[in-house]
Order: C-alpha cells, then sequence, then structure tokens
C-alpha cells in the first residue's frame, strides 16, 4: 500500500507518539534485574530508598554500603565482560545494571518483540542534519527514547538473554564532518558547528524528555568528544587509526569548530552523558584529558562520561602517555572525569592504581556519583507503580505513528541536487531501474540499528522464537525498485537490471542494463557505496575503515556513463554517509540527480514518493560535496578545517551547503533545485525550521 500525507507534519504529532501506549501490555511490577527498592522484599529499609531524602544523600548512602571491591566493576560498561554479575548487588537489593545501549538512529534491541514489533529504523545521522527540522529530530529521538524505555521493561527478552537493555541511549554521534573520507559519517551528520549542536540539543531533549517530567526517560550520551574523525584505511599507510592518532588543533577551532556541538547539547539540552573518544588531541589521550573538568564548571555538566570501547587502555597500550594500566585507570578517573570504562581496564587495574597513589578512594567514589545519580534519576530507585515509563511495553514499539514520522523525516532528507525538467515523473510510463542500489534492502539502513525485520513465521512453523532474530534480515524493508514499481501503477510497466555489483562487474551486466534502458522511456539508477557489503576498501565506509577515495566505484561510473550517453531522462540516487564526488553528473540535460544518504526503513516509498510528485519535501545538503581529486591534495590527517575545508573556509564545492542565513530564523521558504526551478507545490510552512 503506498503511504500518503496531508501537506504538512500535524502540529502534535510528538504528542501522538507520546500518547500511543494507551493500550500497551503493561509489564508486571518489578520485573527481576530491572528495579531496586521493591516494597516488601526485605531491603526497602535503607535509607537510599526513602523518596523524602535528598537525592545526594540517597545516593551517597548507597555508596556508602558498596564494599570497595565491588566498586571497579559498577565502573565498567556492561558489567565485567569476563563474569556474567552485570553489576548486581544482591545484598542491597540492587539490580543488575547494562551500560552502553546504542542509539544512533534507532534503539538497538538485539531482538524485537513476541508479537513481531520491532524497533523503529529512522535515516541516518547526515539525513537528520538534512531536515533541517527540530520538530523532526526531536520527534525522531522521542521515539528512540520510548522505545529503549519499553524494550527496558521487557527486560532480557528482547536480548535473548545477553544483557537487558540499559537506559543509557550511546548516541547521537556528534563529531563534525572535518573529511569526507571519515568512515563514520553515516554515523555523523554535518560539518556546520551550529546545525550538529541543534541536532545534538532535539537528540537530548527528545531522549531524556518524556511525559514524566520527574525523572529522565533515557540519558542520552553525546560521542565522541572530541576531535574523532579518523578510523584507519585513509592513514593507515601511515602508522595511525583511531587507537594511536593525535590530532593537532589550535585553541581557537577547538571552541570555535569542534566543541560546539557538545557545549550545545550539555548548555542548552542539559545532556546527562558525554563518551570520550579513543584519540589524543595535542597530544594528551582525551579520556585523560582534565578538559573534562573544565567543561564541568565551564559548560554546567553534572552527568556521566564513558570511555569508548576501553580507550582508557590505549592511553597506555597504543598512545603510550603514561607507562601502566593502573597509572591510565587514574588519570582518566581523576583528571579526565572519565566516570565508566567500557572495557575491562578499571576492573582489572583501577584498585590497583589507589594502591599505588595515583588515584584515591575518594575519586572512585566521586565517579560513581556520579553513575548512581543517574540511575535515580532515571526512576530506578523509586516505587514504580506511579511511573508512566515503567507502563511502557510491546505496544509502545513500532506504533503505527512512528511509523509515519519515519517516512516523514525520509521525504525531508532527500536532496534533490539537481533537476532539469525531469522531476516531477508521470505514473504509468516504462521505467527501468537499474544499478546496484536500485533494488537495494539492507543499504537503505545505517549499520548501527536494532533489528528491523521479525523472524520469518514461515521458518518457525508459525512460532515466534528470540533465538531466530537476525539483524542481518531486511526482507520486510521494501526496495526502490518496488516502491517506484507499485507508484508507477499498472499502466506502466517497471523492469529491474542490477547491471554491476558496487565495486565489480557482473557479466553481461552492461548489455542487460543498456538492454533494458532502450527499451524504456525513463531510466531510475541507484549508485553509491556502503557500510556492509563487501566491496573495494578505497571506497568502502565503516566504523574502523575511512575510505581512501570519495568518488564513485569505477564500475558504476562506468555503467551510469554507458546510460547518460544513450541521453533518455535519467534520474539518479545515491544512497552513502559521507559525500559521493558527482561533478560527473552536474550539468546534464537529462540527469536529474537525488542524495538520499541511507534513508532508512521508509526510505524506499519516501523516493518514490518524492520521483513522482506525490511528496515534496526536499532537504538541503548537510556538507560539502568536493571534487573527486579533492583527497589528492588533503591529508586526511589535517584537522586543521582552515586549510579550505568546509564551507566556513573556502572549500571548491561541486555541491556547497545552502545559504544557511535562509534558515536562520526563517521557518517559510520554497524548495529550489540548483537550476531555480520551482517544483510544483513547493511552497510550504514547515515547522522547526533552524531559528
Amino acid at each position: 500500500m503506498r503511504h500518503s500525507l496531508g501537506p504538512l507534519m500535524s502540529p502534535v504529532l510528538l504528542m501522538l507518539i507520546l500518547a500511543a501506549g494507551l493500550a500497551t501490555a503493561q509489564p508486571s511490577y518489578y520485573d527481576a534485574g530491572v528495579s531496586a527498592c521493591v516494597p516488601g522484599a526485605g531491603y526497602d529499609h535503607f535509607p537510599f530508598c526513602n523518596t523524602s531524602m535528598p537525592l545526594a544523600d540517597r545516593v551517597h548512602d548507597l555508596i556508602s554500603r558498596i564494599p570497595d571491591g565491588v566498586k571497579p566493576n559498577l565502573l565498567t560498561a556492561r558489567g565485567h565482560l569476563k563474569s556474567r554479575g552485570r553489576q548486581a548487588l544482591p545484598e542491597l537489593g540492587v539490580p543488575s545494571y547494562y551500560w552502553g545501549t546504542n542509539c544512533i538512529h534507532s534503539s538497538m534491541s538485539a531482538n524485537c518483540t513476541k508479537d513481531g514489533r520491532c524497533s523503529t529504523s529512522f535515516p541516518s545521522g547526515p539525513s537528520w542534519s538534512a531536515t533541517f527540522d527540530r520538530n523532526v529530530m526531536r520527534s525522531m529521538a522521542a521515539v528512540v527514547g520510548r522505545e529503549t524505555r519499553a524494550f527496558f521493561n521487557l527486560g532480557n527478552f528482547t536480548d535473548n538473554g545477553r544483557n537487558g537493555m540499559g537506559l543509557d541511549c550511546w548516541g547521537p554521534v556528534a563529531n563534525i564532518n572535518r573529511d569526507p573520507r571519515w568512515g563514520r559519517h553515516g554515523e555523523g551528520g554535518t560539518e556546520d558547528p551550529f546545525l550538529m549542536g541543534q541536532l545534538g540539543v532535539a537528540w537530548t531533549k527528545g531522549l531524556q524528555e518524556g511525559e514524566d517530567q520527574r525523572y529522565i526517560q533515557v540519558a542520552v550520551t553525546i560521542k565522541h568528544f572530541d576531535a574523532n574523525s579518523l578510523e584507519g584505511g585513509a592513514a593507515a599507510d601511515q602508522g595511525y587509526d583511531r587507537h594511536n592518532f593525535s590530532a593537532n588543533i589550535s585553541k581557537y577551532l577547538l571552541a570555535d569548530y569542534y566543541w560546539p556541538a557538545f557545549r550545545a547539547s550539555i548548555k542548552l539540552g542539559k545532556a546527562k552523558g558525554v563518551m570520550c573518544s579513543y584519540n589524543s588531541v595535542n597530544g594528551i589521550p582525551v579520556c585523560l584529558d582534565p578538559l573534562m573538568k573544565a567543561a564541568r564548571a565551564a559548560w554546567g555538566f553534572d552527568g556521566y562520561v564513558t570511555s569508548d570501547s576501553d580507550a582508557v587502555s590505549d592511553a597506555w597500550r597504543r598512545h603510550h602517555y603514561v607507562k601502566s594500566a593502573a597509572e591510565a585507570s587514574c588519570l582518566a578517573l581523576k583528571h579526565g572525569q572519565c566516570d565508566i570504562d567500557s572495557g575491562n581496564t578499571y576492573y582489572d587495574h583501577l584498585l590497583e592504581g589507589v594502591k599505588a597513589g595515583h588515584c584515591s578512594m575518594e575519586d572512585i567514589n566521586r565517579a560513581l556519583f556520579n553513575t548512581l545519580r543517574l540511575r535515580f534519576e532515571l526512576g530506578l530507585f523509586d516505587p514504580i507503580k506511579d511511573q508512566p515509563y515503567w507502563m511502557l511495553g510491546q505496544g509502545d514499539i513500532g506504533t503505527d505513528e512512528a511509523k509515519e514520522l519515519n517516512l516523514i523525516a525520509a521525504l525531508e532528507s532527500l536532496v534533490l541536487i539537481s533537476n532539469p525538467g525531469i522531476l516531477p515523473l508521470k505514473a504509468g510510463q516504462r521505467l527501468a531501474v537499474l544499478g546496484p542500489h536500485g533494488n537495494a534492502s539492507m543499504d537503505l539502513i545505517q549499520v548501527d540499528t536494532g533489528v528491523v525485520c521479525p523472524p520469518s513465521p514461515s521458518a518457525h512453523a508459525g512460532e515466534w522464537q528470540a533465538e531466530a532474530a537476525d539483524a542481518g534480515q531486511f526482507y520486510c524493508v521494501r526496495t526502490p525498485y518496488q516502491a517506484i514499481q507499485e507508484t508507477n501503477g499498472k499502466n506502466g510497466t517497471t523492469t529491474y537490471v542490477r547491471g554491476c555489483d558496487l565495486s565489480d562487474e557482473l557479466p553481461g551486466g552492461f548489455q542487460q542494463a543498456l538492454a533494458a534502458a532502450k527499451l524504456a522511456d525513463v531510466v531510475i539508477l541507484g549508485l553509491g557505496i556502503s557500510e556492509r557489503e563487501t566491496l573495494d576498501p578505497k571506497f568502502m565506509e565503516r566504523e574502523a575503515h575511512d575510505r581512501d577515495r570519495i568518488d564513485l566505484p569505477p564500475v558504476q561510473q562506468q555503467l551510469a556513463n554507458y546510460i547518460i550517453a544513450l541521453g533518455k531522462p535519467t534520474v539518479i540516487f545515491l544512497l552513502n554517509g559521507g559525500m559521493v564526488a558527482v561533478e560527473d553528473f552536474m550539468n546534464k540535460k537529462n540527469v536529474a540527480l537525488i542524495e538520499a544518504f541511507y534513508p532508512g526503513m521508509e526510505g524506499a516509498n519516501a523516493l518514490a514518493q518524492s520521483i513522482f510528485g506525490i511528496a515534496n519535501r526536499w532537504g538541503r545538503m548537510p556538507y560539502t560535496v568536493y571534487h573527486s581529486n579533492w583527497t589528492k591534495h588533503n591529508s586526511m590527517l589535517d584537522h586543521d578545517v582552515t586549510h579550505q575545508r568546509t564551507y566556513r573556509y573556502g572549500a571548491d564545492a561541486v555541491v556547497p551547503l545552502p545559504d544557511l542565513v535562509c534558515f536562520f530564523g526563517a521557518a517559510r521558504f520554497q524548495v529550489l533545485g540548483p537550476s531555480g526551478s520551482q517544483l510544483p507545490g513547493s511552497n510550504f510552512q514547515r515547522k522547526g525550521g533552524i531559528a
């Protein structure tokens, strides 16, 4: 069924989302492993359970009852990785807690619910920025927060008993788009510090602020602080990766370019969490840098800090900044204000560091206070019968309202880069959908996602099984070809030919694609890169791997050249996180070009509706598109963006950012292609423009 939308997102859409759980199947009270201070269980007599006491006094009372030998485990993300104790304090009636639930564009649950509801998988980070719509950003974050709470209430069921779900979301990624080769642009957002800050504020408020103002719905964890935009790959031949690289950045650029998104998230959004990164800045490993201690005072930060996955270990193993794990643990805790270690370094070496005099139990207790206070603020130590968040369950996951929002977000994130009068298409034509992404499902969705599709009932005789959930299943995701075929209607014909793989030829692929194109009135060509598929490493983007090149793989460029040479009207859409060079497609009289990023679960529907003019909600580029030869003249190691990087510092752009002034303080604007031709019906009132 084709999705249709009214002319505007309802002003009360966020309220509908928050109220969507009225018919929710409620979890039982005091499910094991999620609540403390349970009345009648024999532990509610402790002072830390007394809700009439000041919160700080309650936290200090709890800390005073925890043996010193247990404390490093409580400062270890995901519990001690070598045991399944998971941080429980049974003698105090305090259940285990799981630190480290990822929330990049969805709640990353390892399962769907028994009735087949999966977490809502929204478009990727750059897509969020491309909407330039704070209401949509915040509404998406609210869904992620609400679904995370619901999964938490469902307990280990949704994680096959491995971890449960924590209520500290590790996301969003607030790192600036400094270099297009960075492997994690699919998680990030924009090259503009102000816009990234607005995204961070929207994420923070959406996740943390729900219907019960007494408690935090879900704690945001803004990452990765800071200057984290090198993974490895492009700089590997010089001996650098994210674990040993030190970014040299002036104090001015740190304050003006690298910090604003974090500062805005903390000062304006009241973010409760920050993740420190693997890299060093100016020779100091970030998780050991006194900067965060200063930020607590300067920005009013009162939350917790976690390391990226054992970044504390990197301080001595890879950066060689200190001589031992014990010293690294203590400096991270004392100087870096890193309360949680995502790894085993604190667990194995923190008390050793105290014994050696590198830090004190007072430092450990301060970190415990920051982390345990957050759990109190989440309502995990208070009676839960009057807490609405505890009432969330299966019915609050994958709601119709969330699906509608997902489509709106995808529609607002697609960017019409060029359109020489080809779009919108009329239905009922002969269409050829070609290219390695023309029939994509998996690559519509950024890799950091929860399970997207429930286990197929046919595979299990109609019975749902938790163990059958597979994050690699995408059978339920509509592809561009499928959406275009349906939208083209019964009076038209729509064929699909892959033509080539992402970086390899297919036997007879070009010939088959050309044959289909010659019979078509219009060709739609799906090109791009991937975070998942097997791809020439020079073009692959993913965590721990940067691209060497920013152009399309040659085989895709060759296919596109063959098709364009036919002279047929051709619509190209691109799937990617970081930019892909498009100079060869610009100013072609027969080519319309769409940047789709990784548009999420509803991405194919959004593409089809936009191509056929059913919807007209185009976004704007959140980062500069450079020439393909840009990488030959710009080092991946250079963090000085004043060297003609980004729109702010004179970058030579094929596709620049829009004039941001038109968005700041102006909510009403026309949607124009670079050629200046207005699409029909594009004059509309968009709510929540950046101001």
